[in-house]
């Protein structure tokens, strides 16, 4: 009998503490490479057509660096892949903005009418090539009822995000804000359920990017009634960034990861191996936006975790402090980089004239391979375990930078 309540006794302390956390291991180089790909742009332009092209794409990554390719699997909050929870991107549009928007909606519908499973072949090219691949989800990418003349939400948008303005982020005066709110268990549901089914396929982990696009908290109903019942006072009234405001947000979304670390968990425990998850966040925002990445690294939630910066790319800033955070929880740290220094998306309009052969693309620079290992040099000396890229397909910087030299290092 004692023996059995000492088992008992080990067995709930055991599951009571927190999850540990299992990083990629670098490829090829000491440090941690992983890279995004949008999983719309290259429909958009045209340079997957196929899914031999898409094959391609991945086996190209053979040699590299690469440890991890994130593969995103939504666009606003409809996807790319066969799904049951949302729609296929451009499901019952016939006017688009642009002409890249009609056939990446074209492609992807083709693709899916041949019984083709566009993540699933992501996801066995990935392995073929030695690379692991994880389904990145963007956090609240759905866009203004608006813009361009409502035809780019009609093609991104999903119905769910259509059907239930009332779940929508509102701001101090009830104003309407486009993203859905995960205060909402409704909205967490619908995102959870995209999650689920992508962990049904072939991947090595999941991909949290919260810098697609915030936020994804406002001033909500049940937000202003939990706090009111807890505290007493209506947060309409207070500072935005009021620390007990930040906590009862930041509660409901430490909730949100512990799902998705659960179905990860019942997932690999039917492919018999553990699948990662990863996050990416602003080093500055983190909070106001839900983020409580020292309690996700307490729990063991992260396997990585990209700190980053909500602006175009060539930012800097000194990641020590997340480094010291991480110390002895097991969660890889990286650099995130967003590749894109100035420029922006093509308009419907200039995409018109643009057809017309009245004006070139908008220009956009880049970081260049130089950039990058210098940049590099300085994260790894501050201890980061690697760099994420974004916007960025340069196979000849994803072919070195997990070997730079840390800055000072001889």
């Amino acid at each position: 009998m004692i023996a059995a309540r000492l088992l008992a006794t080990i067995l709930a302390f055991a599951i009571s503490l927190p999850a540990r956390a299992e990083p990629p291991k670098p490829r090829n180089g000491e440090k941690l490479i992983i890279i995004n790909d949008d999983g719309f742009s290259s429909f958009y332009s045209g340079r997957y057509k196929t899914a031999e092209d898409l094959r391609k794409q991945m086996l190209g990554l053979r040699g590299t660096q690469v440890a991890v390719f994130e593969w995103c699997i939504a666009a606003g909050s409809r996807v790319n892949f066969p799904s049951k929870t949302s729609e296929l991107i451009g499901t019952g549009v016939t006017e688009f903005p642009r002409r890249g928007d009609r056939l990446a909606a074209e492609t992807l519908h083709k693709l899916a009418g041949e019984g083709m499973d566009t993540l699933q072949v992501v996801a066995a090219a990935c392995h073929e090539a030695g690379v692991l691949c994880y389904a990145s989800l963007r956090m609240n990418g759905d866009y203004p009822a608006s813009w361009m003349g409502e035809a780019l939400p009609r093609m991104l948008n999903s119905t769910f995000w259509w059907q239930h303005p009332e779940f929508r982020v509102r701001g101090k005066k009830g104003e309407d804000q486009t993203k859905l709110s995960y205060a909402f268990p409704e909205v967490r549901a619908f995102k959870l359920g995209i999650l689920r089914e992508a962990a049904g396929r072939d991947i090595d982990g999941i991909d949290l990017d919260f810098l697609r696009h915030p936020p994804c908290f406002g001033y909500e109903e049940p937000l202003i009634t939990a706090f009111k019942a807890r505290h007493g006072q209506d947060p309409r009234n207070l500072a935005t960034d009021d620390p007990r405001w930040l906590q009862l947000r930041a509660g409901i979304m430490t909730g949100f990861l512990r799902d998705v670390r659960k179905i990860l968990d019942d997932a690999g425990q039917a492919k018999g191996r553990h699948l990662g998850l990863g996050a990416r966040v602003d080093w500055k925002e983190y909070k106001t936006w839900g983020c409580d990445i020292d309690t996700w690294l307490k729990e063991g939630l992260l396997d990585y975790l990209v700190i980053a910066q909500h602006t175009l790319g060539g930012y800097e800033f000194d990641i020590a402090p997340f480094v010291q955070k991480a110390e002895g929880t097991g969660c890889a740290i990286l650099f995130g980089e967003e590749a894109i220094l100035s420029g922006h998306d093509t308009t419907s309009e200039e995409d018109k004239l643009i057809a017309a052969g009245k004006m070139k693309p908008p220009p956009r620079a880049a970081l260049s391979l130089e950039q990058y290992q210098s940049r590099a040099a300085r994260w790894y000396a501050a201890g980061a375990d690697g760099v994420h890229l974004f916007n960025e397909g340069n196979v000849k910087v994803m072919s070195v930078l997990g070997s730079v030299k840390s800055a000072g290092s001889k």
